[in-house]
């Protein structure tokens, strides 16, 4: 006959559940490894703990990651194309040469990560604090960036082309030799920005705060400004190519 008997403890039993559960939570590479082979690339992550994890060169396009922990994980490589990264923790995390492309990471903690020639294209950025992060020769091409605080960040040789940056904090940046082509600078702070050698054709600055930042060798042949537009003292951007947007004078009919 066998007896049930009771076990007293100083500490509550939901605790050591908790913990066990959280343990068990957080996956392998191998384990993910297998889901991919099992269930394709489109997989959940949400609020999972995936720090410090090797996830370099995987094919997770598609996945939800929002909420997730992946700080200091290594995505290196990794084909993350449509994925949702929103509220997803990022920092120190390796994105070199990654393929984020159409991802939404609205949110999302960048600092201290790493996203040189990572692809971004069509990516939602928007209001993501960014500074200083490492994104040079990163391809971000119709992305969303709109109101992003991009505070000393190096974005040396990358492409911006037809980039939504209205409103953004760009002041100290390192933009030398990037392509702003068609892009949207609105509102944009580039005060003691490097610009030098930046090709900014047909752009928008209209608004934009440029006092201080160097702009030697920089093209603005057809980019657009305005009255509110705040050119380094000694530069015209007039013989620089660049057109003012007057604003229209409407007069009534009496």
């Amino acid at each position: 006959m066998i007896q049930s008997i009771a076990i007293e403890v100083d500490f509550p039993l939901i605790f050591i559940l908790d913990d066990w559960e959280f343990n068990v939570a957080k996956l392998t590479r191998q384990e993910i490894e297998e889901q991919i082979r099992v269930n394709g690339t489109t997989l959940s992550f949400v609020g999972q703990d995936l720090s410090g994890l090797d996830l370099s060169t995987l094919e997770l396009s598609g996945s939800n990651f929002s909420g997730a922990d992946l700080s200091g994980a290594n995505l290196s490589g990794a084909q993350v194309r449509e994925a949702d990264l929103s509220e997803a923790n990022l920092e120190n995390a390796n994105l070199s040469a990654a393929n984020l492309s159409g991802s939404r990471l609205i949110g999302a903690k960048l600092t201290g990560s790493v996203l040189s020639e990572t692809y971004l294209l069509k990516a939602n950025l928007a209001g993501v604090d960014l500074s200083g992060v490492n994104m040079a020769k990163s391809k971000l091409d119709e992305a969303n960036l709109s109101e992003t605080i991009l505070k000393a960040v190096n974005l040396d040789r990358a492409y911006l082309m037809r980039a939504n940056l209205s409103g953004t904090n760009l002041s100290q940046a390192n933009l030398s030799q990037a392509n702003f082509k068609d892009a949207d600078l609105g509102n944009a702070d580039l005060s003691q920005a490097n610009m030098r050698a930046v090709f900014a054709e047909g752009a928008n600055f209209s608004g934009a705060i440029l006092s201080d930042a160097t702009l030697a060798q920089a093209t603005f042949r057809r980019a657009t400004y305005d009255e509110q537009t705040q050119w380094p003292a000694g530069f015209d951007p007039g013989e620089a190519g660049a057109v003012s947007k007057k604003k229209k004078k409407w007069f009534g009919l009496f």
